[in-house]
């Protein structure tokens, strides 16, 4: 425990390695890692990293990030505790960050509120979906969103409706802020609940046949204009392509596997020769979509 946080809830602890904690089971340690469990211990961990000059790290769900070998120099962290709730008011549901994707639909689920089916399946938190603007099967989730509270990294709080934070495909200013999402509120519409489990086990199986069983980040690049980064990719015979551990996957071109041991540095690499690739072949320029840490896009 840090001595100056221990008054809060939270639990916070040194040299942790992070690999375990992404989808792709690759990462370093965290020379801190701390488990926050409500808005007070949040604001206070962010003015503490923030007085000792630290980098922070809102880890989520860790299915978008290529954490490097040697690990993260400041604090990550994870949200728990309150972070994790999810409330229903009429056909508004209001979700701290640390709730998980799966668990927000089914709660709408329950409550017979559709909206928010397509993007069920994704291994997200709550904070991550919104910083990325997440999206599948033609939804994101700033179509329902109406606000977000987020927590500056002075520990100030604020509360922001959503049509005041630009946003795009894959991407809002959020990922440009060093703000931290805490909660979020999104605007659903009322529907048979039969309906909406139909539909979510549906996305829930089309995301099964897409992706491989091996660990991943989903979706390595963005989808150019007009086009698909798979289709590209596996027009250049990138499928099958390995460096190290890491892997195009057989089953997506635009899916990078660790098929065992492999290092963050394996899949720079086979980043930089899947891009080169086709830039090469089709003059496009495909942009990361996962975040590569430091937090920098492949060069």
């Amino acid at each position: 425990m840090i001595p100056e946080l221990s008054s809060h809830r939270l639990v916070a602890r040194e040299d942790v390695p992070l690999a375990g904690r992404t989808t792709l089971r690759i990462g370093g340690p965290a020379r801190f890692f701390v488990e926050v469990e409500d808005v007070a211990a949040l604001v206070a961990l962010l003015r503490w990293a923030a007085a000792g000059g630290l980098p922070v790290l809102p880890l989520g769900k860790g299915s978008n990030i290529l954490i490097p070998d040697d690990g993260f120099p400041g604090v990550a962290f994870v949200l728990g505790g309150d972070f994790r709730k999810v409330e229903i008011r009429g056909t508004e549901v209001l979700a701290g960050a640390g709730a998980s994707l799966v668990s927000l639909a089914s709660a709408a689920q329950r409550a017979g509120l559709s909206g928010f089916e397509g993007l069920s399946g994704i291994p997200s938190s709550v904070g991550g979906a919104v910083r990325i603007n997440a999206g599948a099967y033609g939804s994101e989730i700033f179509d329902v969103l109406s606000s977000v509270e987020v927590v500056s990294r002075e520990g100030e709080r604020c509360e922001i409706p959503a049509p005041r934070i630009p946003h795009g495909y894959r991407w809002s200013a959020l990922m440009e802020s060093a703000d931290i999402v805490a909660s979020a509120a999104l605007r659903l519409r009322e529907a048979d609940p039969e309906a909406i489990r139909a539909r979510m086990a549906e996305v829930t199986a089309k995301r099964k046949r897409a992706l491989p069983p091996q660990p991943n980040a989903g979706s390595i690049f963005k989808n150019p204009p007009g086009d698909f980064a798979g289709r590209l990719l596996e027009a250049c015979g990138m499928k099958g392509r390995r460096i190290g551990g890491a892997e195009v996957s057989r089953l997506h071109a635009n899916v990078i596997v660790n098929a065992g041991g492999a290092t963050a540095a394996d899949v720079r690499a086979l980043m930089d020769e899947m891009r080169t690739a086709v830039e090469a072949r089709f003059g496009v320029v495909l942009i990361p979509e996962i975040e590569v840490l430091p937090f920098a896009s492949v060069e």
